[in-house]
């Protein structure tokens, strides 16, 4: 019994740090895992038209990440976000501290603005006038694995980069209130082609569940699908989702190889008129 108890006084040490170790999973460096920046060409919900361009950045200080984002239209209408999040111990992907967006018409003026503060609660859904309301604000109860915006895509790639093939979390959206949803996101099998972007991809279909309301408002709630490389270690290459709730859907494509142009485009704002002649566009 004395020997016994000697080599577990011996060992203590070496299985205290073993579990430490495994405790303390390394932080997600998100400028590496997104390959920040990210600039995007946007497509029409059929493909066949260039109606946008988009550029997100990611930098991190310290503990802290800021994730923003801006999206001009030829048609002169704009998307501005900006996420904060932070690393708490214990939990390797950052968790979101404040989320605000905004949507602009072509004259500037607000179609939404979307804000959260994810510590106290706190939303705001500020609409243009889709809604007879015009604003809705709520007190919500967070969970840490609640995501949104351009953020939503952090747990789908950390997953595929696992080695996993489905995730549940939850996002927050205006739907038209501020609602947070859950959300299960899972690998289409196989690897799959996409004419916007070239090589064998990866694939996440992602259904919000509803619980007992999946059977009634399943038909209704638009498909969301979002696509990787697995050779660029699962890197974020595009997405078919709406602009926001109740609004166009559209195709969201990586820039392969982006030019100077197409980074400057996505930058400035577009002219409020542009032509949008079919014949003059391209796949």
């Amino acid at each position: 019994m004395t020997k016994v108890i000697l080599i577990i006084i011996m060992l203590a040490p070496l299985l205290a740090l073993l579990t430490g170790m495994a405790a303390a999973a390394p932080d997600v460096d998100l400028r590496t895992m997104l390959a920040s920046p990210v600039d995007l060409t946007i497509y029409s919900s059929d493909g066949k038209l260039v109606i946008g361009h988009a550029h997100f950045t990611i930098k991190e200080h310290g503990k802290t990440v800021e994730i923003s984002g801006e999206t001009h239209y030829q048609v002169g209408e704009s998307d501005w976000e900006r996420i904060m999040l932070g690393y708490q111990p214990g939990n390797p992907l950052p968790v979101i501290s404040s989320y605000h967006s905004d949507f602009l018409a072509a004259n500037g003026a607000p179609q939404l603005s979307e804000k959260v503060d994810f510590n106290s609660g706190e939303a705001l859904c500020r609409w243009g006038s889709q809604f007879e309301d015009d604003s809705y604000g709520d007190t919500l109860q967070i969970e840490p694995d609640t995501y949104a915006g351009a953020a939503s895509i952090i747990p789908l790639e950390y997953a595929l980069k696992k080695g996993e093939s489905s995730v549940h979390f939850h996002v927050f959206d205006c739907a038209p209130k501020p609602t947070i949803f859950s959300v299960d996101a899972k690998l289409v099998n196989g690897d799959v082609h996409w004419n916007y972007y070239p090589g064998d991809l990866t694939k996440m279909g992602l259904t919000p569940d509803l619980g007992w309301l999946n059977l009634v408002a399943r038909p209704f709630i638009p498909d969301i699908s979002v696509w990787f490389n697995p050779k660029e270690g699962f890197q974020y290459v595009g997405a078919a989702k709406d602009r926001f709730y109740r609004g166009r859907h559209q195709i969201l494509v990586r820039n392969n190889n982006p030019s100077r142009e197409m980074r400057s485009a996505a930058r400035q704002p577009a002219p409020s008129r542009v032509s949008t002649d079919p014949g003059k566009s391209s796949n």
